[in-house]
């Protein structure tokens, strides 16, 4: 057996064989890879080149296409993002410009690359709020019902033909659900009350009651037959306040976010955290229409990742720990005690749309007041544990831009009961 060598990196206690020594130069092969790696990311920092996709184009519509494209990594190419987000730029299109994203849209789904034709759809529908008739025809044409949101200002023959369809399509009938939900019009509202009074042939396929899927698109039946939201249409951003640049002062604002609270979490000791706080007096959220000063929405930043929490509240700030919380099953120790250091957040006067950021897939900051929730997962709002009441959706906290962290807080209220419950949603 040959006799081992040291490795010749001094600060390596290894040893090699004789023949490992003549591949590598004397080092063992983790000093070995560990060498390449460095010259490699050398050779990358001394050669990578400064690439702007976007010198010289001043069209929107072109730059849309540009952020949209595909791109294989070069690690030679460093690649300067436009000054813009996808989000600012469609909120700026005109209508002429839109129609020819939608235009490229269909272009793009006859060419058979719909993961490209779909962003750009869903982009137009939430952050222009655009009626894509063309490219949702198209979208329909090609058998694709998945995201509904798409289809949620769809004309009445398509919702005819999606009605029809769920009679024989089992495969895609959750989808054709999803998008009858989205549509959401008297006709839908009439069917789905009556598949709620006599259920249909394939409702034991599915895992909810037909009626059910009605909360991805964010509403129910009430006791009528009619349509509730669950949501308040009218909707305003957070931001995260830039350093060294002035800006609303949270003690003005309408509503302001992620305040300590002086109260402690009964499950985990830890403080809990004033998660937003209403002037219920500023002009700004009277679509709320709640009397009183001030509303409070509390949650544990711990506990609530585990379950649905919920809260007393009154309209003059107060805020209390219910008696209806139950521990969830799995609820680990919390052993960061330490208060956690939020970006400064500042809420937004600019009214925007009620679908603005209301699918997570387009990557937007979410973090607001109103609109239509941004699910991570499915649809999940409480139930008051009072009167049993679908509670409304209110607010949400994206967690990315609050500490560049993950997953979303999402807050509700039981207008009747001044119940007020918030849980949590992550990837």
């Amino acid at each position: 057996m040959s006799e081992r060598l040291p490795c010749q990196n001094s600060d390596c206690k290894a040893s090699i064989l004789p023949a490992t020594a003549l591949k590598t130069g004397g080092i063992c092969m983790p000093c070995h890879q560990r060498k390449i790696a460095l010259e490699k990311q050398a050779f990358i920092e001394q050669n990578r080149k400064d690439v702007d996709l976007y010198a010289d184009v001043n069209d929107p519509v072109e730059i849309l296409k540009i952020m949209h494209k595909p791109r294989k990594y070069n690690p030679l190419e460093h690649e300067i993002p436009y000054h813009k987000t996808a989000q600012e730029m469609y909120h700026q299109l005109t209508e002429s410009e839109r129609e020819r994203l939608e235009t490229y849209a269909i272009t793009l789904m006859e060419e058979d690359n719909f993961d490209q034709a779909e962003t750009i759809l869903l982009s137009l529908a939430c952050f222009s709020s655009a009626r894509i008739e063309r490219g949702l025809e198209s979208f329909f044409r090609k058998g694709k019902y998945y995201p509904g949101i798409l289809y949620k200002d769809a004309d009445q023959d398509i919702r005819d033909k999606l009605i029809h369809q769920l009679e024989f399509d089992s495969e895609n009938r959750n989808h054709l659900l999803l998008a009858l939900a989205w549509i959401g019009d008297e006709e839908v509202v009439r069917q789905f009350e009556t598949w709620r009074q006599h259920p249909p042939r394939w409702a034991p396929e599915l895992n909810i009651s037909p009626e059910t899927y009605a909360h991805e698109a964010g509403w129910e039946l009430d006791n009528d037959g009619g349509k509730r939201l669950l949501f308040y249409p009218e909707s305003y951003h957070f931001k995260v306040r830039v350093a060294g640049r002035g800006g609303m002062d949270q003690a003005s604002s309408a509503v302001a976010a992620l305040r300590a609270g002086e109260h402690s979490c009964p499950w985990c000791g830890s403080k809990l955290t004033v998660l937003f706080d209403y002037n219920l007096q500023n002009p700004l959220i009277q679509f709320m229409k709640l009397p009183g000063q001030r509303l409070r929405i509390a949650a544990c930043m711990h506990c609530n990742c585990y379950g649905t929490v919920f809260m007393n509240a009154d309209l003059d700030g107060r805020y209390s720990w219910s008696d209806y919380n139950v521990v969830p099953d799995f609820l680990p120790e919390n052993e960061d005690m330490e208060q956690i250091s939020w970006h400064a957040m500042e809420l937004s006067e600019r009214l925007m749309g009620a679908y603005d950021n209301a699918y997570w897939m387009l990557e937007a900051p979410a973090s607001k007041i109103g609109g239509h929730p941004t699910w991570i997962q499915d649809a999940e709002y409480p139930v008051c544990p009072c009167c049993s009441t679908t509670m409304k959706f209110i607010a949400q906290m994206d967690m990315e831009q609050a500490e560049d962290s993950e997953g979303i807080y999402y807050a509700f209220l039981c207008e009747a009961c001044l119940k007020v419950a918030v849980n949590y949603q992550q990837t």
